[in-house]
C-alpha cells in the first residue's frame, strides 16, 4: 500500500472545494476532462432548453392529435342520446327499438337508452304489462310481433334537459 502524501491542509483544502457550490471544477463530462464552471453551467442550461423544447414539442403533437381525433365527434345536440331525447314525446312509452327507430338509429344504437339516457336520469323504466315473452321463430315468421319487455319515458329531468337541445 502507498505511503499517503497528502498533508492535513491539502486534504482540508479539497473537502472546502467540494463543499463550495459556486466551484464547479470537480465535475466531468468525459472520462479525465475537466472543465471550468461556467463551461459546465452553459452545457447544464443547453440541456435543460433542449429537454424543454422537446417536451413542448410533443405536447403540441399529442393536442393536435387530440384536435383531429376530437373532430369526429358529433356536434352539442347531434349524439344518439341527443337525438333520442328529441324523438320522445313527453308522456309518451317508448320501447328501445321504438326509441332507435324514431330517432334514426341503426338497432345496435338501442343500448343508449341503458348506458346515457337511463344513469342519467332523463328517462324511466318499467315493465310492460303487454310482454308475454320472447315469441320463437315460427311465431315471428307467421307475422307475430314482439312487444318489447320494459317500456321508456321521459322524466322531468329529460324534458328539461330535451328543452335546452338545439333544434
Amino acid at each position: 500500500m502507498p505511503a499517503f502524501t497528502d498533508t492535513p491542509t491539502a486534504m482540508w483544502e479539497t473537502v472546502r472545494r467540494l463543499l463550495d457550490e459556486a466551484d464547479q471544477t470537480w465535475r466531468f463530462t468525459k472520462k479525465g476532462d475537466k472543465r471550468p464552471h461556467y463551461d459546465v453551467a452553459k452545457s447544464v442550461a443547453s440541456k435543460k432548453r433542449i429537454r424543454a423544447e422537446r417536451r413542448q414539442a410533443a405536447t403540441d403533437r399529442h393536442l393536435a392529435a387530440a384536435r383531429t381525433r376530437n373532430l369526429c365527434r358529433a356536434l352539442p345536440g347531434q349524439s344518439i342520446a341527443d337525438r333520442m331525447l328529441r324523438a320522445m314525446q313527453p308522456g309518451q312509452w317508448l320501447g328501445m327499438g321504438d326509441i332507435a327507430r324514431m330517432a334514426g338509429i341503426y338497432k345496435s344504437g338501442r343500448g343508449k337508452v341503458h348506458q346515457v339516457l337511463l344513469l342519467r336520469g332523463w328517462v324511466e323504466k318499467v315493465k310492460n304489462p303487454a310482454f308475454r315473452g320472447r315469441l320463437d321463430p315460427w311465431q315471428i315468421m307467421a307475422g307475430g310481433e314482439p312487444e318489447p319487455q320494459h317500456l321508456y319515458r321521459l322524466t322531468e329531468l329529460g324534458l328539461k334537459v330535451r328543452a335546452t337541445l338545439p333544434v
